[in-house]
């Protein structure tokens, strides 16, 4: 009953997406990220008066026990996936839940886990080590899959980086491309207004001076944007 409450709350004070958290951080100072914290009814409760709601529901899922548990509990997307297994990938792709491998973040936390405080050295390092191998392996097995960074762990405005990445680990430029329009687009559920150029939809457009289907870090180098019609960057004048 409390986690529907919450889930109330959080909708009435305008939440347009819910996101809660299975298992631990691994940025957190006590928390393991392999133990789920919350029951199969708790997740089954979140989930359930979300999409009652007409609200997507995310789970920042490191551990693959917990992640298991959220795909059950009918989930959208797992946020991270590091420790995932092939066969929760395999349930992902059979129940249709998108992935959200947020590579960026564990590229970052890696690189940097000598300043981080006693306890989250290891398991930085770990996460690091093992999301590369998870996404590979969720490619490979055709998840779904949606472009997003956790930036706030790393510094905002290296977005665009998680293209790369996704391309270095396995993915072919064109879906990288997509898991960051139409399929981020799908996910949260505003596909009918955003995430391709078409007739009728919000012309929002990104321009770069290349062609990111030869050098997909061309994402990294915006020229022009466009918000709903409106030119809102242009440093080519």
């Amino acid at each position: 009953d409390e986690f529907r409450a919450a889930v109330r709350y959080q909708i009435k004070f305008g939440a347009d997406v819910i996101k809660f958290m299975p298992s631990g951080g691994v940025l957190s100072l006590s928390d393991p990220v392999d133990v789920p914290e919350m029951t199969q009814e708790e997740m089954d409760a979140v989930v359930s008066e979300a999409h009652a709601w007409g609200r997507k529901v995310a789970a920042h899922c490191h551990g693959d026990k917990a992640a298991q548990m959220a795909i059950r509990a009918g989930v959208d997307s797992i946020e991270h996936g590091t420790f995932l297994k092939p066969a929760t990938l395999e349930l992902m792709k059979a129940k249709g839940v998108f992935l959200v491998p947020t590579l960026s973040a564990g590229e970052w936390v890696g690189a940097h886990a000598k300043t981080y405080p006693p306890n989250i050295p290891e398991k930085a390092r770990a996460a690091s080590a093992a999301m590369r191998g998870m996404f590979k392996e969720a490619v490979r097995l055709g998840v779904k899959i949606a472009l997003g960074t956790d930036a706030g762990v790393e510094p905002h405005g290296q977005n665009a980086k998680e293209f790369g990445f996704m391309v270095a680990d396995g993915m072919k430029r064109a879906d990288a491309l997509v898991a960051g329009t139409s399929a981020a687009a799908e996910l949260l559920g505003v596909a009918d207004e955003v995430g391709t150029l078409e007739k009728g939809k919000l012309a929002n457009v990104v321009a770069v001076p290349g062609n990111p289907l030869e050098d997909i870090h061309q994402t990294e180098h915006v020229l022009f944007v466009m918000k709903e019609g409106t030119i809102v960057r242009d440093v080519r004048r």
